[in-house]
């Protein structure tokens, strides 16, 4: 019966621990290129095996990569090096649009004599649309990434270009 229990707690103190960092949330523009950090440590690793593994929503939930019908050609990530040597499993999300709004939970996978998982508490990125601004006439002035500035009436009145951007030659008026 000793020996059972001796057994038992050396394989317990063999057992592997993944601990998983994000940083909780990120904000970006409609169009730019976002970083989604994620590091890792692990106890008494031995060996340069292993991957990670970017979730939308919930661990296990719709995959982040190239492959995602939501994602084709908009994903680079961490090197192998990296993933290894810095303990980092990064991402970039290219062009990225409202619906990429979201949480987004990066999962780390390790091999020891067993595979050991572990994952973020996740990142919620907010992605906001082209600069907006209202002024008091009621009117929404956008500004997209072209520095194009276009007026939606938010009322009756017809929309006008603030004074302020005649002289700037960056918009055209429609009747």
């Amino acid at each position: 019966m000793e020996l059972l229990l001796i057994i038992g707690s050396l394989q317990g103190s063999l057992s592997q621990m993944v601990h998983v960092y994000q940083v909780p949330e990120v904000t970006s523009s409609e169009g730019s290129t976002v970083t989604l950090q994620c590091n890792y440590t692990a106890t008494n690793m031995v060996n340069n095996i292993g991957w990670f593994t970017w979730y939308r929503h919930v661990v296990g939930g719709p995959v982040v990569s190239n492959d995602s019908k939501d994602f084709i050609g908009r994903v680079s990530v961490t090197t192998q090096a990296d993933f290894i040597n810095k303990r980092s499993a990064n991402i970039q999300l290219h062009k990225v649009n409202i619906t990429d709004t979201g949480m987004y939970i990066c999962e780390i996978s390790l091999l020891f004599n067993q595979t050991e998982k572990g994952h973020g508490k996740a990142t919620f990125l907010n992605v906001t649309g082209e600069g907006l601004f209202q002024n008091s006439e009621n009117v929404l002035y956008t500004q997209n990434n072209k520095n194009d500035i276009y007026a939606e009436p938010r009322g009756k009145k017809k929309p006008q270009i603030p004074q302020e951007y005649h002289d700037l030659s960056l918009y055209s008026e429609i009747s």
